[in-house]
């Protein structure tokens, strides 16, 4: 057959080197999204659950429902959850508070949504720049 073969090892190993790379750092790209929505779930948890137990926190009875007035201690709650938790590898790591909404309804439903921009980690590669993700709880106050 073939008296010369040496190095073709070689070649099919620098075609096939890309595309694992690819699949690797992708998963490693997904996890941080899918820990970060995780995240963001439990920030919107704290939240929601210190928003519905909070009787003097700038909340007042308005017609026998409780309306939220300032909702910049939740706000608070929220960042500090995030603070060291958020885990981006591809930019910026902050949670932007002007987004976070604190909603009550007249049922007395406490809505709470979270949102961050996630960089990928390689953007310019992939073609993916930022993705919006975000975390919403929604509880009932029960008194």
């Amino acid at each position: 057959m073939f008296k010369n073969q040496r190095g073709g090892a070689a070649v099919e190993f620098a075609i096939v080197v890309p595309l694992l790379a690819l699949i690797l750092f992708g998963t490693i790209d997904f996890a941080l999204l899918f820990y970060n929505k995780q995240v963001l779930t439990n920030a919107s948890r704290e939240g929601a659950r210190s928003a519905i137990v909070a009787d003097n926190w700038g909340s007042q009875y308005v017609d026998g429902v409780l309306t939220i007035t300032d909702v910049t201690e939740f706000k608070i709650i929220i960042e500090t959850y995030c603070s060291n938790r958020l885990i981006s590898l591809g930019g910026a790591n902050d949670l932007d508070s002007d987004q976070i909404s604190v909603d009550d309804d007249p049922a007395d439903f406490i809505t709470v949504t979270v949102p961050y921009n996630y960089e990928h980690l390689f953007s310019s590669i992939t073609g993916a720049g930022t993705t919006t993700i975000t975390g919403k709880t929604v509880m009932r106050q029960e008194w």
